[in-house]
C-alpha cells in the first residue's frame, strides 16, 4: 500500500478513514439505532410511550441509513482518484524504464513476460493492495464492535468467537493465496486463448486468410481447449477452498444461532430489550460474512500485491542502456571506416557464439553486401553496430575508435538501419517518414522531396489528405498501401536520415527475387555517394556491391566483388547459381 499512498495519501487516508467508519455504522451504531427504534416501537404499542416518541429514533434510523448510503458510494469515487493519481505518477516511470531496457531483455521470453505483467496491470495490482487493508480495517472493526456488544450480555460467547476467528483468519488467507496461485498459473493458458480470440478470430487483418482457408473451426477448437484447462485450475482450486471456506463458516453460524439462543432467555426476563437482542442478532450475522468471504479476499488482493511488488523490484532492477531514449546528434559524425577484430558475440540464452573470431573492414562511400544463409550472424553485426549489444569481445572500431566509447547519441545518428520487420506506424504518411530524422523539425517540402525520390508520388496522389492521410485504419480516414509501398516508406525514412551509414536489413524478404532486386537497385541509386551496407541471404543485390562478404559460421568466409568470388567458385558462387534463376 506504501507506493498508492506516497502519491495519494490524503485519498488512501479518507479510503481508510472510511472503511472504520462504515465498520462501526454497519455495526455497533446501526445495533443500537436499531435496538432503540424497535424498543420505543414496542412501549408506543404497549401503551407506554406517546406516539410521538417513535419520530427521534426513525429520524435517527433514516440519518444512519442515508449516512450509510452515502459512505457506501464515496469508496468508488476516492478509488478513481486514487487509480488516476497512481496512473500519472507510476506510468511514465513505467515507460521510461521500458523505453530503456537493455535490448536482450526485449528478446528474452522471460524478460518480456515480466515486463508484461508489470505494464498490462499495475494500476489493479497497486490498489489490491488498497483493498485488501480496507477489508481488514472494516473486519477488524466490526469483529472488535459486535464482540463489545456481546461481551455485555453473553461474555462467554466471545473466547468461543475468537477461537473460530482465528483459524477462520488463516483459512481465509490460505483460501486467498490458492485462488491467486490458480491466476498465475492460468495466466499462460489466458494468453493463449485470448490471442486465437482476438488475434486470430476477430481480428480485421485476418479476415482475408480466415475467409479463404476456413480454418475457423479449428481455431475455435483450440479456443476451446487453452479455456478449458484455465478454467478446470480455477475451479479446483475454487472448490477446495470453498468447501473449506463453507466448514468454518457453517461452524459460526452455528455459534451465532447458539447466541441467539442464549439471548432468549434475558428477553424473555426483561434483563435484554428486544430491540437490543435484533440489534445484536443482525450485527453477528453479519460479522460472520465479513469474516468468511471478504477475508478470503483481502488475502487474495494481499498476495496479489505481494506478487506485483515483487514482479515490480525484479522489473526495475532489470538493465538499462545508458542514452536509449537520447535522440540522434543533429551533426552526425563524419564516418571514415569500420572495423570488426576478431569479434566474438554470443546471445546470453544460447551456448555457443553466433559471432566467430569475426574480422572485416569498411570504407566511406562503398556499398558492401553482406551475405550467407539464415543464423549466420549477418543481423547479429547490425545489432552490434547500433548498440543493441555491447557485451561482446575483440573489438569494433568507428574512425578507430572503440564503439563503445560512443555515446548512444553518436549512433544513433550514424546509422540508419530498414530492418526485415520494419514498422508501420498507424499515422500520417508525413509523419511516417519523419521519424527517420526526430532531431529535426521536417518541414512538407522535404517530405515531398523524399516521396519522389523513392517514387511514392503515384501513391500520394491518390490518397484523400495526400500526405497527411493516416495509414491505416486505426485513424479516422485511414488508408491501406500495399506491402511493397510500405517498403518505400521505410525506405523515404532511411533517405530523410542524415546518417552516412545506410543499412537494408532484408526488407525484402517477403517479396519475391525480381521485386526484391528492383528494390536493391532503386535503393543504389538513391544512396550514391553514401556508404551502404546490404544483408541478405538472396543475392539480388550483390552485383550493386564493391564489396561482398560471405559469413559462414559466425566468420567471413571469402570476400570480394561479384566476378571475384564466380572465379573463386566458393560458397558465394554456389548459392549464386542455386539462386541464378530467380533472377532471370
Amino acid at each position: 500500500m506504501y507506493l498508492p499512498f506516497s502519491v495519494a495519501r490524503l485519498s488512501v487516508g479518507l479510503q481508510m478513514a472510511l472503511a472504520f467508519f462504515q465498520a462501526i455504522i454497519s455495526t455497533t451504531v446501526t445495533a443500537l439505532t436499531t435496538a432503540l427504534f424497535i424498543d420505543t416501537a414496542i412501549s408506543i404499542f404497549e401503551g407506554e410511550a406517546l406516539v410521538g416518541a417513535i419520530y427521534l429514533p426513525l429520524g435517527i434510523l433514516i440519518f444512519i441509513i442515508f449516512v450509510n448510503s452515502v459512505l457506501s458510494n464515496l469508496p468508488t469515487l476516492i478509488s478513481l482518484k486514487i487509480e488516476f493519481a497512481i496512473e500519472r505518477h507510476f506510468a511514465p516511470e513505467i515507460l521510461t524504464v521500458r523505453a530503456n531496457l537493455a535490448y536482450k531483455h526485449i528478446e528474452d521470453a522471460d524478460s518480456w513476460d515480466l515486463v508484461e505483467r508489470v505494464s498490462e496491470n499495475f494500476k489493479d495490482n497497486l490498489q489490491a493492495g488498497i483493498r485488501a487493508y480496507e477489508i481488514i480495517i472494516r473486519s477488524v472493526v466490526a469483529i472488535t464492535s459486535v464482540l463489545g456488544l456481546i461481551l455485555v450480555h453473553v461474555w462467554w460467547a466471545v473466547p468461543i468467537i475468537v477461537a473460530f476467528s482465528i483459524p477462520l483468519f488463516w483459512i481465509a488467507l490460505y483460501a486467498g493465496q490458492k485462488n491467486y496461485n490458480a491466476e498465475v498459473q492460468t495466466r499462460k493458458y489466458e494468453r493463449r486463448y485470448s490471442y486465437y480470440s482476438d488475434e486470430v478470430l476477430t481480428n480485421r487483418e485476418s479476415v482475408e486468410e480466415r475467409t479463404l482457408f476456413g480454418y475457423t473451426d479449428d481455431v475455435v477448437k483450440r479456443y476451446s481447449e487453452q479455456f478449458e484447462i484455465a478454467r478446470k485450475i480455477q475451479l479446483r482450486a475454487y472448490l477446495k477452498t470453498y468447501i473449506a471456506m463453507k466448514s468454518v463458516s457453517i461452524s459460526m453460524a452455528l455459534i451465532a444461532l447458539l447466541i441467539a439462543f442464549t439471548l432468549i432467555n434475558p428477553v424473555i426476563t426483561g434483563n435484554l430489550s428486544p430491540g437490543m437482542f435484533m440489534g445484536i442478532i443482525t450485527s453477528v450475522f453479519a460479522m460472520i460474512s465479513t469474516l468468511g468471504w471478504s477475508l478470503q479476499d483481502a488475502a487474495k488482493n494481499l498476495s496479489k500485491s505481494r506478487e506485483f511488488m515483487n514482479d515490480l523490484t525484479e522489473f526495475t532492477n532489470l538493465s538499462r542502456t545508458k542514452g536509449a531514449t537520447d535522440l540522434p546528434d543533429k551533426q552526425p559524425l563524419v564516418f571514415e571506416s569500420l572495423e570488426f577484430r576478431n569479434v566474438y558475440f554470443k546471445y546470453p540464452t544460447e551456448e555457443n557464439p553466433i559471432l566467430n573470431g569475426l574480422s572485416f573492414s569498411l570504407e566511406s562511400g562503398k556499398h558492401y553486401a553482406f551475405v550467407g544463409v539464415n543464423g549466420a550472424g549477418k543481423t547479429t553485426i547490425t545489432k552490434l553496430l547500433t548498440g543493441l549489444y555491447d557485451e561482446y569481445e575483440g573489438e569494433i572500431l568507428i574512425n578507430n575508435k572503440e564503439l563503445r566509447t560512443y555515446p548512444a547519441s553518436t549512433l544513433k545518428a550514424l546509422f540508419s538501419v530498414v530492418y526485415q520487420d520494419f514498422s508501420r506506424y498507424q499515422i500520417s504518411m508525413a509523419d511516417n517518414i519523419a521519424v527517420g530524422n526526430s532531431a529535426k523539425v521536417i518541414d512538407e517540402q522535404q517530405i515531398y522531396d523524399i516521396v519522389t525520390r523513392v517514387g511514392l508520388t503515384d501513391v500520394v496522389d491518390k490518397l484523400s489528405n495526400g500526405i497527411k492521410t493516416p495509414l491505416g485504419k486505426t485513424l479516422e480516414g485511414g488508408v491501406d498501401i500495399s506491402g511493397g509501398q510500405w517498403q518505400k516508406v521505410a525506405i523515404a525514412r532511411s533517405l530523410l536520415s542524415q546518417a552516412p551509414i545506410k543499412i537494408l536489413d532484408e526488407p525484402t524478404a517477403a517479396l519475391d527475387p525480381i521485386a526484391e532486386s528492383q528494390i536493391y537497385q532503386e535503393f543504389e541509386n538513391l544512396m550514391q555517394g553514401k556508404t551502404t551496407i546490404f544483408i541478405s541471404h538472396r543475392l539480388g543485390s550483390t552485383k550493386l556491391a564493391d564489396e561482398i562478404l560471405v559469413i559462414d559460421e559466425g566468420k567471413i568466409f571469402e570476400n570480394g566483388n561479384h566476378d571475384e568470388l564466380m572465379r573463386k567458385k566458393g560458397i558465394y558462387a554456389q548459392m549464386f547459381e542455386v539462386q541464378r534463376k530467380w533472377y532471370e
